[in-house]
């Protein structure tokens, strides 16, 4: 679905206006100023420490109950730095949740704070379930990635993504509290899922050039044993974030070892998509 394009780095989704026409018919309108208010926080933390760590920001899209901060770099950057950025967005609720407890003290018990208590508690919740593209659904993918080949994790987070999604949904439907702006968002996260699924290789492929370039002198290296006939694009399948893959062929005489980077120059610079360890080897 095309999204608006108030500024080069700002993006509105339509189901965005969806809830802003919703909330001036019911008169909602400044608990809807409220609600997109803590969201643009949550947003701009993401954004102000992708900037600090130098990451590529396309834009900032925001859709109903939510936004994203839109960077191709979310995969391809030092583990630390993806944490960082992924936590600093939830982050900016801890503040949001003192400040409106001083208001509390200060003026007393009012509606819109209770307001806002609220949807600054429902957008943290939100936000950390692991459901992709939420904060939770990228977290999840990271620790995965960690004890995962990269392909499997990302596969693996997305089935996780989908199952937990449509758990939450079935729940809400039972017990009848199933609402017009749950619906929207449930239908937003399923297309959003849909769509992350189809793009698994065009993703894996960008980190796989990633990989290329990666410095590997301080990574743990672990070694298999695999036939001659093993191919590198099935070596490439199996690169990890954290490991410095070495790879022990069974054939004599001698020995060979290939490294995972020499698999990758092969496939990705010199374009031979079809060879395998022993042609490799041999070069």
């Amino acid at each position: 679905m095309a999204t608006l394009k108030l500024a080069k780095s700002i993006h509105i989704h339509p189901l965005f206006f969806v809830l802003a026409v919703s909330a001036l018919l019911t008169g909602a309108i400044y608990e809807f100023i409220i609600l997109f208010s803590i969201v643009a926080i949550h947003e701009m933390g993401h954004y102000a420490a992708a900037r600090r760590y130098g990451w590529r920001v396309s834009h900032i899209e925001f859709w109903l109950l939510g936004g994203s901060v839109v960077s191709d770099e979310h995969t391809t950057r030092p583990l630390k730095e993806q944490f960082h950025v992924t936590l600093a967005g939830p982050i900016q609720h801890v503040w949001i949740f003192a400040v409106l407890q001083l208001l509390s003290f200060v003026i007393g018990p009012h509606p819109l704070l209770s307001a806002a208590f609220t949807y600054n508690s429902l957008i943290l919740l939100l936000n950390l379930i692991p459901v992709w593209p939420l904060d939770g659904g990228k977290l999840l993918f990271y620790f995965l990635s960690q004890y995962l080949p990269f392909k499997f994790s990302l596969k693996a987070s997305l089935i996780i993504s989908m199952a937990v999604l449509l758990l939450s949904l079935s729940v809400l439907i039972l017990d009848g509290r199933m609402t017009l702006a749950g619906t929207l968002l449930a239908g937003f996260l399923l297309l959003e899922n849909v769509l992350e699924w189809k793009r698994q290789m065009y993703v894996f492929m960008r980190y796989a050039v990633y990989c290329l370039e990666r410095d590997v002198t301080n990574m743990k290296v672990k070694y298999f044993t695999v036939p001659p006939q093993t191919s590198a694009f099935d070596v490439i399948k199996n690169i990890r974030a954290n490991r410095h893959h070495l790879y022990i062929l069974k054939q004599t005489p001698g020995l060979y070892i290939v490294d995972e980077q020499e698999c990758l120059h092969q496939f990705l610079d010199e374009k031979r998509t079809n060879a395998t360890l022993k042609d490799i080897s041999s070069l």
